[in-house]
């Protein structure tokens, strides 16, 4: 049985051209034309999720492993903007989502008839498009919503449609009564570059450097980086979000640049700087690079090309790999001992890592560090803000596996959704390392019947915002513990028995390596282990450890 509605008709009819086939919808009288629909089409695979904003990040983790289009799909009023958070994080990370917001009739907003808000355009600031179907014009619709697909798909982001649906909502037909010619999806086209002229100013380049943000598993841009990084003058850094490893790459830039004082700045700052991807963890490269002015700034990119370091000379608007493909064949290796410089540096660091690291006591540190060893090779894992996706930069998470976490914002609102969403679609194991503040503040992610048996998540619970006795200035208020930190005692024993995860605990060194011998065994549930560091003096042993590199 289909929706009466041909809106809705032609709508599933094109997602099934665009090879759009998962709808995460949660539920509502006014959308459910399309609930029907889609759940009854076979086609189509649908996704329940009640609360919306998990909903949003549940699709955009969805978004993450396939690479294509999630659609979500809600009621009228306030149910709409609880997608907000997932719509930012989604536009900034340029994951692919279609948003269906299913509406009143336009003469029934801003007359107080229930669930009706302003919904159209209401994405505006953070979408790619922002569209309005009607229930009569089939043609203009047919337009409309071929418009709203391809601009999802070549902006690789999200769009909304807003739908206003008239009663009655309910009616259904046997058969699908629209036919749709076969469209062809549109391509992305690149302006051209001029090789020549890049080739010219890095040829006059004594120092580059190669910084590598958030992006998924590339190996091709690996292998072409690979070669780059054999020349004597480039140095190529990374994080873990980056999904790029070597042996002359360096991910671990906070412990390198800590503490570069102005001369140092000078000695490492490049000549020409080239950055790919989105956005970089570190802050202190961000202030590094602001303060060296780097004479020549290239960002590659299909989409954004953001002016981060206040250097921007040249927007290169290409798919990374093809262009690092052309340009790396005619590049020449000159006398140079930038990379060297910083290689040096980086093994010098590196024993003075893993000196602090022996001797440290049980801390989140610590338990970073046991993870580091303990995670087995080939998963997928996914770090929540703040503090985890900043300890992890610490340590070598990406090697043998793929790293995400949501960087596109920053915001701490969706991380587990997020995690749940990709595990659904993944047939790899994908473990959650996460903080108290942002497994509880997303604790709806866990009411999700769909949820894998082999989905993991390690909670580390230190009692509050520990971020906020690390970054400077929120330490020295007399609201830290109550307006910053938000010191709690909860634990996830209780959440965990309620939404049938299995749940371990650990409280030092030798009961966490423990647990994790066996925690990623096969079960017939999910899994938590939350780690407790609460009585330890996690922000104290972290300022220690950065204050042991020096020159």
């Amino acid at each position: 049985m289909f929706s009466s509605k041909k809106v809705v008709q032609t709508l599933s009819e094109l997602f099934l051209q665009y090879g759009i086939e998962d709808i995460v919808i949660s539920p509502g009288s006014r959308n459910a034309p399309l609930s029907i629909h889609f759940f009854n089409h076979k086609k189509f695979t649908t996704h329940v999720v009640v609360d919306e904003r998990s909903a949003g990040f549940v699709a955009l983790g969805m978004s993450q492993k396939t690479r294509k289009p999630t659609v979500l799909c809600c009621t009228s009023g306030s149910a709409s903007v609880n997608y907000y958070p997932a719509i930012v994080e989604a536009f900034y990370q340029n994951i692919p989502l279609i948003v269906l917001t299913a509406d009143r009739p336009a003469n029934y907003v801003d007359i107080f008839d229930g669930q009706t808000i302003r919904q159209k355009n209401v994405f505006q600031n953070h979408s790619y498009g922002n569209y309005e179907l009607s229930e009569e014009d089939s043609a203009k619709n047919l337009d409309t919503i071929q418009k709203a697909l391809e601009t999802s798909i070549l902006k690789s982001g999200p769009v909304h449609i807003n739908i206003p649906f008239s009663e009655p909502l309910y009616n259904v037909v046997e058969k699908i009564q629209v036919s749709i010619e076969k469209q062809k999806i549109p391509q992305r086209i690149y302006p051209e570059i001029d090789f020549d002229a890049l080739h010219t100013i890095w040829n006059n380049s004594q120092k580059v450097m190669i910084l590598v943000g958030m992006q998924p598993l590339n190996n091709p841009l690996q292998e072409e980086l690979e070669k780059i990084s054999q020349l004597n003058q480039v140095i190529i850094l990374t994080e873990s979000t980056s999904n790029l490893n070597h042996i002359n790459f360096i991910q671990h830039i906070d412990s390198i640049i800590f503490n570069f004082d102005e001369d140092k700045i000078k000695e490492f700052s490049p000549d020409l700087l080239i950055t790919v991807g989105q956005n970089i963890v570190s802050k202190k490269i961000k202030t590094f690079l602001r303060e060296a002015k780097p004479k020549n700034h290239w960002h590659v990119d299909e989409f954004w090309h953001p002016n981060t370091y206040f250097c921007l000379t040249e927007k290169i608007q290409q798919q990374p790999t093809a262009f690092f493909s052309k340009f790396n064949e005619h590049l020449k290796n000159i006398d140079s001992n930038y990379k060297n410089l910083w290689l040096d540096l980086e093994q010098k660091r590196k024993k003075m890592h893993h000196e602090f690291i022996e001797n440290v006591p049980f801390s989140d540190l610590k338990v970073f560090s046991i993870l580091e060893s303990k995670i087995p090779h080939h998963f997928v894992l996914h770090f929540a803000n703040s503090s985890p996706i900043r300890y992890a930069q610490l340590f070598d998470f990406n090697e043998n596996k793929e790293v995400f976490s949501n960087r596109g914002a920053s915001g701490i609102d969706g991380s587990s959704s997020t995690a749940v969403g990709y595990a659904i679609k993944s047939n790899k194991q994908t473990t959650l390392i996460t903080g108290d503040l942002s497994f509880f503040y997303d604790s709806n992610a866990l009411w999700n019947k769909e949820i894998p048996s082999n989905f993991r998540i390690i909670l580390i619970n230190n009692g509050g915002g520990n971020i906020f006795k690390i970054i400077p200035g929120p330490d020295t208020s007399n609201a830290l513990e109550s307006c910053f930190e938000a010191k709690h005692t909860y634990t996830a024993k209780h959440l965990a028995q309620h939404f049938n995860f299995e749940y371990y605990t650990a409280s030092n060194s030798q009961e966490l390596c423990q647990e994790l011998d066996t925690f990623f065994k096969d079960s017939q549930n999910p899994k938590i282990l939350e780690v407790d560091t609460k009585l330890q003096e996690n922000s104290e042993i972290l300022r220690k450890y950065m204050r042991s590199f020096r020159y």
